[in-house]
């Protein structure tokens, strides 16, 4: 299901309140569809909206809003041209609206660099990560789970990259922050586990790598089940390290794991 962050209220009251109870209307019936993943349908409504609220200007905070929440279908759709080219306009005009450090104008930079991991450009989606984070951090701390999002979303970016040394610290700070926030137990640690034991096997240090996958795998098997295709994947990145440590028999045993569980998905 997708999370919609979107202003409802206008920033300013509009003299036409016909017209903003209409567009208000739409919105709420485009995310009404989007939360069903009826999103053919969401992105309709969400395109009369767009109309609707171009009635108020074509620079108006509720086009710009619109713009986002219409990006965020698209991409659920897998359209990820369309989503980008969205989240470009209301950037645009969300920054003119409240300003570039604010929390709206974050989330579209966020959703950018998102859009654009989709369809592989990690080095054109490090700009928009750092505004993201950067903002998240002095609005919301520098503990806040926005901020480890974009923190994990830059660690990833560097290390897809193979840039290991620029990946290892907002990785690190990413897992800090879920481990206490959520605890141990947490899928999104497990998550930051992975790719921080994904970095120092980049970086040769595997003595260092073997226990974040044996955490990330502990915690993804108590918290999204043995048959999950995350743990499937990260027992089948641990099996590549212990290949490479010499440990063949080990890392077999994992690989047929690994195969049981795609199996057990293709039923």
């Amino acid at each position: 299901m997708l999370v919609f962050s979107l202003l409802i209220c206008a920033p300013a009251r509009s003299q036409n309140s016909d017209a903003e109870e209409q567009w208000k209307r739409l919105v709420m019936q485009a995310l009404y569809a989007a939360s069903s993943s009826h999103y053919t349908d969401a992105e309709a409504i969400f395109v009369h909206a767009m109309h609707e609220a171009e009635r108020f200007g074509p620079e108006d905070a509720r086009v710009g809003t619109t713009l986002n929440s219409l990006g965020l279908i698209y991409r659920a759709e897998k359209k990820y041209s369309e989503a980008e080219t969205s989240y470009h306009r209301a950037l645009g005009i969300l920054e003119k609206a409240y300003g570039a450090g604010s929390i709206d104008v974050a989330n579209v930079n966020f959703n950018i660099a998102t859009v654009m991991f989709d369809q592989n450009h990690h080095q054109a989606a490090l700009p928009y990560i750092q505004k993201a984070m950067l903002s998240y951090q002095g609005l919301l701390g520098a503990t806040s789970l926005k901020t480890a999002s974009a923190l994990c979303m830059l660690g990833d970016a560097y290390r897809i990259l193979k840039s290991f040394v620029d990946a290892e610290e907002p990785l690190r700070r990413c897992a800090d922050i879920r481990e206490k926030d959520g605890g141990i137990q947490n899928p999104d640690l497990a998550e930051a586990q992975h790719s921080l034991a994904m970095v120092f096997q980049g970086q040769g240090k595997l003595d260092l790598a073997e226990p974040r996958y044996k955490l990330a795998e502990k915690i993804q098997e108590t918290t999204l089940g043995i048959t999950s295709p995350v743990l499937a994947q990260t027992m089948d990145d641990h099996a590549a390290l212990l290949h490479q440590m010499g440990r063949d028999k080990e890392a077999q045993k994992l690989l047929t794991m690994v195969a049981a569980i795609r199996r057990s998905q293709r039923k």
